[in-house]
């Protein structure tokens, strides 16, 4: 009974050990790609929002956000959005955090969501995405502009 004993509690410790460091690397992982997504929703936000050329968001586009959106439909939100705000003024850091799941089947998503407060020429506004990681490359899934200036308020 002993050596039962032994055994399993030498089990328990193995995973407890194997659990600790599982957690440790998510945990590193998961302030990595907190840097990364950080930094391209920082760098895109701006180019994006700065010339409202649509051109800027669709290059950044993920196959799952041209899947929901048409060209037509982004170049027609642009429209509003430029004449409804105006040209960017300021544009602060976005605020957000990434995301992992695994699916059922074993897969993994990797996501982020960030906001931005965000100064035009006609009045404050607060810029959403979600950003995807296919690969080594983050795209942006969903983009969304809200102002008062907007009514109603435009997404895409």
């Amino acid at each position: 009974m002993k050596k039962f004993l032994i055994i399993l509690g030498s089990i328990f410790l193995a995973l407890i050990v194997l659990g600790a460091l599982g957690i440790g690397l998510v945990a590193v992982r998961g302030n990595a790609l907190d840097k990364e997504s950080k930094a391209y929703a920082d760098e895109a936000i701006p180019a994006i929002v700065t010339t409202w050329v649509d051109k800027a968001l669709l290059d950044r586009a993920s196959p799952e956000f041209n899947q929901a959106t048409t060209a037509v439909q982004v170049y027609q939100m642009f429209r509003a959005w430029e004449s409804g705000l105006g040209h960017l003024q300021k544009c602060e850091p976005a605020q957000g955090q990434s995301l992992m799941s695994v699916t059922t089947y074993g897969g993994k998503t990797i996501s982020a969501r960030y906001t931005a407060k965000a100064r035009f020429e006609r009045g404050e506004a607060t810029i959403r995405l979600v950003l995807v990681k296919h690969g080594d490359k983050w795209q942006i899934a969903k983009f969304d502009v809200s102002s008062p200036q907007l009514v109603p308020p435009i997404s895409v």
